[in-house]
């Protein structure tokens, strides 16, 4: 949570404790006027309503966290077979509750490049500035794609992000650096995209490097 929202909540509930401790008669021993709340007991009250206030905005924001093992049956394989090439994907969600997007690139057949899907009509989207991940990768470059609409052969918006094997790390894919793409090519005159519109999400591998890969994912997330 930036900031500024932080000082801003902290505040307003700060007064609204201090307001409800004052106005409730119940609260100061009978016989002893004008006692005040000590100064501990309002810090807890505010950090308790500003923890719960965090995690539901995390809570709004979020697209998934693979949680669910059934997660995994709502990505599938889009692979350059449609094309005539031999590469080769999956997609399955761990006991550690994190999604892993693995396979084989292939360069045969004039193939090159491996993808999985997943539909998000029952995410709201609206005033996404970023999507965030935390990622664990193999060192090679992958795509986060977003769709407006469902059929495989539509505009896609991009953004590429590098991983390294060392460990896990959290990326942030500002929605005005996505470009229009279709089948791999930027699509100048395309219309910008539009959050709000997002139908779909998925990752892409196509770096020209044939052989075994893995992304591991633990979460995915709007910032707003």
């Amino acid at each position: 949570m930036r900031t500024g929202l932080k000082i801003v909540l902290g505040m307003g509930v700060v007064a609204i404790a201090l307001f409800w401790w004052f106005s409730n008669p119940a609260r100061a021993p009978k016989g002893k006027q004008g006692n005040t709340p000590s100064t501990s007991s309002a810090v807890q009250v505010v950090a308790q309503t500003e923890n719960q206030l965090e995690s539901e905005l995390e809570e709004t924001s979020m697209i998934t966290e693979f949680t669910n093992a059934q997660e995994a049956d709502l990505w599938r394989s889009v692979d350059d077979g449609v094309m005539g090439g031999v590469s080769d994907s999956t997609f399955t969600v761990t006991p550690a509750e994190t999604g892993v997007f693995s396979g084989e690139l292939s360069l045969e057949n004039n193939g090159g490049f491996t993808s999985v899907r997943r539909s998000v009509e029952d995410v709201d989207f609206a005033g996404a500035r970023a999507i965030a991940l935390r990622i664990k990768g193999d060192g090679r470059p992958y795509q986060f794609r977003l769709q407006t609409k469902t059929a495989n052969d539509s505009l896609s918006y991009r953004a590429e992000f590098e991983t390294n094997a060392d460990g896990w790390m959290e990326v942030s894919l500002p929605i005005a650096d996505f470009e229009p793409v279709f089948r791999g090519r930027v699509i100048a005159d395309a219309p910008k995209l539009t959050p709000d519109e997002v139908k779909q999400i998925g990752f892409l591998l196509a770096d020209k490097q044939p052989g075994a890969f893995k992304l591991e994912t633990d979460w995915i997330r709007i910032e707003r």
